[in-house]
């Protein structure tokens, strides 16, 4: 084998295992605790928070390769929505 297809393949794997798939979004619902979404989904990869509303932020794989953008929103503690950033018009 050559050092490209090599250097190919291992690159390949990275994406592979470094990446959380899309699916585990289907976990998540409505009332949850954000320790609860921490355990389905993994941890963010950032979060925010303003007075009782804190977002957390993920990167996660729409496929093998490509990651789509998806928060969660929780209100006093619990969650009250989530999705692909984008859906339901709410500003983020």
């Amino acid at each position: 084998m050559t050092m490209t297809r090599i250097a190919a393949i291992g690159l390949a794997l990275m994406l592979l295992i470094g990446c959380a798939s899309a699916n585990k979004m289907n976990a998540v619902q409505l009332g949850m605790t954000r320790d609860q979404v921490i355990s389905v989904i993994g941890s963010p990869s950032s979060t925010s928070e303003m007075g009782n509303t804190q977002y957390l932020k993920y990167q996660l794989c729409s496929d093998w390769i490509f990651t789509d953008r998806y928060y969660v929103r929780l209100t006093d503690g619990s969650v009250d929505a989530f999705g692909r950033v984008g859906d339901f018009n709410l500003g983020y």
